[in-house]
């Protein structure tokens, strides 16, 4: 009777560390998670914060273009995760055209424009590099360079809408 007790006694010890356990593994995936999302768009220090606030370390970053990839540490216990930032609404005719850009240069450069105003009313910026090539292809994708004369600034070409 009393090696029973004993035996009970000791499959809860072990029942409640692996509880434990698997709760502390779940704040560090936790932690790991919002770290991820925080940092998707090159931002370590919003990691880091993030990684904090959940009670964790951030040992690990690794980010690419919107994409964080991360590691923390809380307790005993490490976590990975990765996050994905989703791109900004684009407005119809505007996504068409930098599709269109997209197809003619070979790659996909809606990730690499900053929208101007809300779903890119204002039109785009983009880099140097590559303003020069939309330029000479303004009349195939339908994004012209704006009046505004920064060169790095198109907007949709007057008369080209193409949905």
């Amino acid at each position: 009777m009393l090696l029973c007790v004993v035996a009970l006694a000791a499959a809860g010890l072990v029942v409640a560390q692996l509880a434990g356990r698997a709760q502390l593994m779940a704040r560090a995936q936790t932690a790991a998670d919002a770290a991820a999302l925080a940092g998707a768009g090159d931002r370590r220090s919003a990691a880091v914060e993030l990684a904090a606030a959940n009670g964790a370390e951030l040992t690990g970053f690794e980010a690419d273009g919107g994409m964080a990839r991360v590691e923390v540490r809380l307790g005993g216990e490490s976590a990975a995760a990765a996050a994905e930032r989703s791109p900004p609404p684009v407005a119809p005719a505007l996504a068409a055209a930098l599709d269109r850009a997209g197809e003619i240069l070979g790659s996909d450069i809606a990730g690499s424009v900053r929208l101007l105003g809300p779903l890119g009313a204002g039109g785009i910026e983009v880099s140097r590099s590559l303003a020069a090539r939309l330029a000479v292809l303004s009349h195939r994708t339908g994004l012209c360079r704006a009046a505004s004369g920064r060169p790095v600034h198109f907007v949709l070409c007057p008369g080209i809408h193409r949905d």
